[in-house]
């Protein structure tokens, strides 16, 4: 694990780094101060990244809460702890919509933060292991990369234009345009079906299949299209998944 502590004030770096190295012996700890100067250290996403992030920086661009959305910006798998001596501010936390996973207050004793911080990290592995059992594929858009589990896609679609290297995702909560093709992405998971020449499905979603009409449907109203020549290989995949048609 990477622990990223952003905050002012020195002693209380201090009392975090010696809480922390009771917790764990060989972490690799980075302070910070100021904002700008943690967001630089800040590279690419990565599970291992843990900010601590204090909520009222005195000399700082950025209090944690704003810090905390500029580092999602980048790192979208680190986690995310709120330390703050204010508990009034805790509510404000899920307005920012950043999942950080705990919120710290400082006038707890050190051991009382030890066992917050032990739980908090026993969490995290749980959801490490939980991923290495989960099929992940990595999306690039024009700024950022995703990595959302193949479980959550509905289907991918191609976006007429000049390049011919852009796909639309349809997700159970979400949809983005990202950089790629159909047929790199067909060839990404075994749950992955070309359907139609501008449609790739995730088979393992599709809830009712329209024959007539040439229709996957994976919700009430999402919905992509079959070509005429995959009516069949369809038919068979879904009747082994019993879905409705």
């Amino acid at each position: 694990m990477k622990i990223f502590i952003l905050e002012d004030d020195s002693l209380q770096i201090l009392r975090l780094k010696l809480i922390l190295e009771s917790i764990q012996p060989n972490l690799v700890i980075q302070t910070f101060k100021e904002s700008d100067k943690l967001l630089q250290h800040i590279t690419q996403p990565d599970e291992n990244n843990i900010y601590l992030l204090d909520i009222e920086l005195k000399n700082s661009r950025y209090g944690g809460f704003e810090a905390s959305q500029r580092i999602r910006e980048i790192d979208n798998l680190g986690t995310i702890i709120f330390i703050t001596t204010h508990s009034e501010f805790m509510r404000k936390t899920y307005e920012y919509r950043v999942a950080a996973i705990d919120f710290i207050d400082k006038i707890q004793t050190n051991d009382e933060i030890k066992q917050s911080l032990v739980t908090d990290f026993q969490l995290i592995k749980e959801r490490q292991n939980l991923n290495e059992e989960t099929e992940f594929i990595e999306l690039e858009s024009n700024s950022e990369i995703f990595r959302i589990p193949v479980s959550d896609i509905y289907f991918f679609e191609t976006i007429t234009d000049l390049t011919k290297r852009k796909l639309s995702v349809y997700t159970k909560s979400q949809h983005f345009v990202v950089k790629g093709n159909l047929k790199s992405i067909e060839t990404n998971s075994d749950s992955f079906m070309r359907v139609h020449r501008s449609f790739v499905a995730n088979v393992n979603n599709i809830k009712r299949f329209d024959s007539k009409e040439k229709k996957l449907y994976f919700s009430e109203n999402t919905y992509c299209l079959v070509s005429r020549k995959n009516v069949v290989p369809l038919k068979n995949i879904l009747k082994e998944g019993f879905v409705d048609m």
